[in-house]
Parts: structure tokens; C-alpha cells; sequence
């Protein structure tokens, strides 16, 4: 099966696996937020969550649509092996979000959170989800964006000692875009700011390992000076409660084929 992702995503995910519940209130309440706006919507007979992770999203469906055809992807097996020991009433699939290994019009619902981000070629994703939904089959998702911890990356900015560059999240604008690109031709797109508090920038960096979202590039090198500078000037800009605040946005994607 073909994958198209970064290899050292699918890495990052499969070792974060074991852990990763233990980390990921925040993908919950998301995830809770997107099954409320799924549940206003007709009912589904057969739907793919698409970068299930562990199962939270793909579960909590299986139980409001329990003779529903459930499908769970992911690119990681370590977190379909933590999946499926939660529930085997589920069709849990090895796969890339960019390269589907299903038939077209399958779908009645195609369903993702936090997961779009890290697609390489978005608009290829896209389509590839309005391929396999069936017509008038709906696309509701959720992705990190460009501003998601816009202040970590700001205080790396101006600790640097040379030139250091990282990728970033897409932003609405190259979501929107990616979409219309798919043949998507009136989605919805919204943003939400949701603010996160940490004791300090280590504590933020460990987080984000330990949910597999440290997958973001960089050209230069981050040494141990770089890192201390970045954090004392973290908790002289962006103080929040007792420590320190970390912004995440939150993109949410309703299309229609």
C-alpha cells in the first residue's frame, strides 16, 4: 500500500501511541465539538474517520450509530493497535489519508480531527475524500493551523543564533483553497483560538512530543542555548496563569460533494 505522508510522521505517531490518551484532552474536547456538529446532520449508515489515532472520535460514533459501518484509518499501526484493544466492532485500516484504499462513493460521511495538518498535499487529500463519499456526502473535519503555537515559534525566532526556518501549518486561506481545488464547491470554513496553559516551554515542547505532533521541520540547528534563551523569553512575553500560554487554532472544514 502506498504511503505519501513523511515517514518520520507515521514514526512519531506510532511512538507516541502508548501514551498518547494520556495527553490528548485537547483532541477530546475537540473531537466532542465536531461529534455534536455531526449529530445535527442526517444519520449515516456508513462512515470513515480518516487519522483515527486511537479511536476516541471513531468510538464515540460507533456508540450514537451503533448498526452503522464504521471505518477507522490511520497511518500508524501502534495507534490502531491501541484502537482496536478498545473496541473490535470496528473496521480498523492501515492507510494514508492521501492514498484511500477504498472504492468510490462509499461514504456517507467522511470525518477527521486533527489529522489534515500533516498531508503533505491537502488538496490531493481533499479528493480524495470527496472521491470515496457517496453524492450530497458530507466532509466534516478539523485541523491544527498556521497560528497553532504561534508564540513558540516566535520566541524560537529571536533566540536563534543563525538562520532556522520551520514549516508551518496550512492557514484557512490554503484549506479553503485546497478544497475548492477537490471539487468541494461551497464549503464552510471556520476558525476557533483555543488558549492552553503550561508551567514553561519545556513543558509545552514535551507535550507536543508526546501526542506525535512534533513532526514540523526545520533547516538549522536548535542547540541547548538556543533552547534556554527561547524559554526565558517565553515567560517574559507570554505569561499565563502560573506559567506560561500556548495558542492553538483550530480550522473547521464542512463541505458538501
Amino acid at each position: 500500500m502506498p504511503y505519501t505522508i513523511n515517514n518520520k510522521i507515521q514514526r512519531g505517531f506510532n511512538g507516541a501511541a502508548k501514551r498518547y490518551d494520556l495527553f490528548s484532552s485537547l483532541q477530546r474536547e475537540i473531537a466532542d465539538k465536531l461529534l455534536t456538529q455531526v449529530r445535527t446532520e442526517t444519520l449515516p449508515s456508513t462512515l470513515l474517520d480518516v487519522g483515527c489515532g486511537t479511536g476516541y472520535l471513531t468510538i464515540k460514533l460507533k456508540e450514537h450509530l451503533p448498526q452503522g459501518k464504521i471505518f477507522g484509518l490511520d497511518l500508524a499501526q501502534e495507534m490502531l493497535k491501541v484502537a482496536r484493544s478498545k473496541e473490535d466492532n470496528i473496521s480498523w485500516i492501515l492507510g494514508d489519508g492521501n492514498d484511500l484504499p477504498f472504492d468510490d462513493g462509499k461514504f456517507d460521511l467522511v470525518i477527521s480531527n486533527l489529522s489534515y495538518q500533516w498531508s503533505g498535499d491537502l488538496s490531493r487529500a481533499f479528493a480524495q475524500a470527496r472521491r470515496v463519499l457517496v453524492p450530497q456526502g458530507i466532509l466534516a473535519c478539523t485541523l491544527f493551523g498556521y497560528n497553532t503555537c504561534q508564540e513558540l515559534f516566535q520566541c524560537l525566532d529571536e533566540a536563534k543564533t543563525g538562520a532556522l526556518q520551520f514549516s508551518r501549518l496550512p492557514d484557512e486561506l490554503k484549506v479553503r483553497q485546497a478544497l475548492i481545488n477537490s471539487g468541494f464547491e461551497a464549503p464552510t470554513v471556520e476558525l476557533e483560538e483555543i488558549k492552553i496553559g503550561f508551567k514553561d516551554m519545556y513543558e509545552l515542547i514535551t507535550w507536543l512530543k508526546s501526542i506525535g505532533a512534533n513532526n514540523l521541520s526545520r533547516e538549522g540547528f536548535l542547540g541547548s542555548e538556543t533552547i534556554a534563551k527561547a524559554a526565558a523569553i517565553y515567560r517574559q512575553k507570554f505569561p499565563y496563569l502560573q506559567g506560561i500560554g500556548a495558542t492553538f487554532e483550530v480550522i473547521k472544514v464542512y463541505a458538501k460533494k
